[in-house]
């Protein structure tokens, strides 16, 4: 895979302090881009600490509507690869607030594309989206041929602003990329909310010894990505020629049923920590089931032959750089009250 077209170019990443962005940052750092990171507030520094004083951070509320137009207009203008990573991701929370949820999603992507149509029309723009989108399926793999039928506002929010990006290049143009994304993990993720990641939840709370919960029967399927794996996707997505206009189904491919997931976890903390965790089995919440889209696992096929991506790090690999992470850095990812 080559990422050499990110070698003294301008990338712009909003939420660039979060999970993905805050990788993202520190990869393009590394291949020698130059990195404007927009983000809400300072207080997730510690995530771009390698290179905290090789990026330009602009703080501003994307959400407040005044305030991030003109905050995008300038960080807009003459950026070469732009990831829209900022958004509001809990399916839980958009049901809960809606218009916050229709504000921080649709109304912060139109304002994107507005000032990339008005003052960046050569940029290449990707923004990740959820592989649930598509709602409920019958069969697995998943690939890009099946109506979407969204379960929860995220989602339908979110397919939204693919659509919106999709009518920014045929009206205009702009070369935009979207990647449906399943159950990313890895370092730098919030580890103590179950609605940020429920593998790195899970794995904190196995280096604690700490119980692990597992809803009944606890063989539902998913696709779990590595988020070093989902960086070398974004790339390409943004510097392929055969991407633009187009929207993938992106996971590892591999479908893991969740019991099998905590048995590799609990196996891998024990072997790299030593720790012990006590496994549980509960009733299924009726009120997360509801959202629950079922089975799912990927089929990145299209993704592949456009763009030469394969995964690098494997599940077992990719657990064990994790584990290893939240070693040396636990303490910044404290409990929630």
């Amino acid at each position: 895979m080559d990422f050499s077209p990110f070698a003294n170019r301008n990338v712009l990443i909003t939420g660039g302090l979060g999970f993905i962005g805050s990788n993202l940052a520190i990869r393009c750092v590394a291949l020698g881009s130059r990195v404007t990171i927009l983000t809400r507030s300072l207080g997730k520094m510690f995530n771009i600490e390698p290179v905290k004083d090789s990026a330009r951070i602009v703080v501003v509320d994307l959400s407040r509507s005044a305030d991030a137009i003109a905050a995008l207009r300038e960080a807009a203008l003459g950026q070469d690869y732009i990831f829209h990573l900022a958004a509001q991701t809990s399916h839980i929370e958009s049901m809960r607030d809606p218009f916050g949820d229709l504000e921080a999603n649709c109304g912060v992507t139109l304002g994107l594309l507005e000032a990339c149509r008005e003052l960046a029309s050569g940029a290449a723009i990707v923004m990740p989206g959820t592989v649930t989108q598509v709602g409920r399926v019958k069969e697995i793999p998943v690939g890009e041929n099946l109506p979407d039928w969204p379960l929860s506002l995220y989602e339908a929010h979110k397919l939204a602003c693919e659509k919106y990006l999709f009518i920014y290049h045929q009206s205009y143009g702009l070369k935009t990329t979207t990647l449906r994304l399943a159950n990313v993990f890895g370092e730098r993720q919030q580890a103590n909310n179950p609605r940020r990641g429920i593998l790195n939840f899970m794995l904190r709370r196995a280096m604690a010894g700490e119980p692990l919960t597992i809803y009944e029967p606890g063989d539902f399927i998913r696709d779990y990505s590595y988020v070093q794996n989902v960086l070398d996707a974004l790339l390409l997505a943004a510097a392929s020629p055969n991407t633009a206009g187009q929207a993938y189904v992106f996971g590892s491919g591999v479908g893991l049923k969740f019991y099998e997931m905590i048995d590799q976890l609990t196996q891998a903390v024990r072997d790299t920590v030593g720790a012990e965790a006590e496994v549980r089995r509960v009733p299924f919440p009726p009120g997360e089931r509801s959202m629950d889209a079922g089975d799912f696992v990927a089929d990145n096929r299209k993704f592949c032959a456009h763009t030469g991506w394969f995964p690098r790090v494997s599940f077992a690999d990719g657990l064990r750089r994790t584990i290893r992470f939240y070693q040396d850095h636990l303490a910044e990812y404290p409990r929630e009250n």
